[in-house]
């Protein structure tokens, strides 16, 4: 049976420990992809680690949190194509996606790494091991949703998939108009500057969001997206997240005995700007994993 762990750290966040990444420009699943990377702090005895972003997200949505992964080698973080620094498509699809990561995968990381994806890069790291398992060696979902039906998220979609990318007069109007959704409930100061300093770009006179909104025309998973699991997969609940309990049910029944479903009590979707400790202590905890081989 899935495993099912509750997961609670206390924490306090200092940037001063940071460690910068190289950047490098791939190709990669048939796009230019920007990768960030950062060598291991004690050699590269552990598991290398891809890690994803989620949807209008970017690579440097992981920069906090990354240098405090234990137990792994090499981590490298990548925009996907239609984020970040990375190649706009004119489609979007998981399949592209996790070709992209798959790519990176191999040019950057030692055989069989493993994958780490939030909220929708959950889904590409989920897909891309389901399609290509030999290369990888686990896989880690952070609050990643299962297809949803509503109307009311559906016609959102829609409507910013079909409208410009918003866009500012000013870089400091850009700063101060900068919104997740949803929206961020408390995370450390230093985290939401860095990642809102990174997520506009100059497009003419304007500063726009570094990101296509045409990824939200990528089509949902199917209900039976979730197959029985062929090497680790952990799959993270945050309480106040987009998991809710019947989406969890079915992620917990379709895994079978290689999943393991953790819970973490008072987390909202975006634990790994709310909560980065206890971020990277749920991905460190995956990486020295003794079923979890690099």
């Amino acid at each position: 049976m899935t495993a099912k762990l509750d997961v609670n750290v206390e924490h306090s966040w200092n940037s001063a420990y940071l460690t910068p990444p190289r950047t490098e420009r791939v190709r990669a699943g048939g796009a230019e992809i920007t990768v960030n990377c950062w060598e291991g702090r004690s050699g590269r005895g552990g598991p290398d680690v891809v890690l994803i972003h989620g949807g209008a997200a970017q690579r440097q949505w992981w920069d906090h949190l990354a240098p405090f992964i234990n137990g792994a080698g090499r981590v490298v973080a990548l925009d996907l194509s239609g984020h970040g620094d990375s190649q706009h498509r004119e489609q979007y699809t998981l399949d592209a996606w996790s070709d992209e990561v798959a790519d990176v995968a191999e040019t950057f990381c030692r055989p069989r790494p493993l994958l780490v994806g939030h909220s929708m890069g959950g889904l590409v790291a989920v897909n891309a091991a389901q399609r290509q398992l030999d290369l990888f060696g686990a896989v880690l979902a952070l609050d990643s949703p299962l297809r949803r039906t509503s109307n009311s998220y559906a016609e959102r979609r829609q409507k910013i998939a079909a409208r410009p990318v918003r866009s500012f007069t000013s870089r400091t109007e850009a700063l101060n108009g900068y919104k997740t959704f949803p929206p961020v409930t408390v995370a450390p100061a230093e985290v939401m500057n860095h990642i809102t300093q990174t997520a506009f770009r100059r497009s003419g006179d304007r500063w726009a969001l570094k990101f296509d909104p045409r990824i939200y025309l990528r089509p949902q998973v199917p209900d039976d997206f979730v197959r029985p699991a062929r090497i680790p997969t952990w799959w993270v609940q945050a309480e106040n997240g987009f998991v809710d309990e019947a989406m969890a049910q079915r992620i917990h029944e379709s895994l079978g005995p290689a999943g393991a479903l953790l819970r973490v009590p008072g987390a909202s979707h975006h634990l790994i700007l709310e909560q980065p400790l206890a971020a990277a202590w749920i991905i460190s905890l995956f990486a020295q994993h003794p079923g979890h081989t690099g």
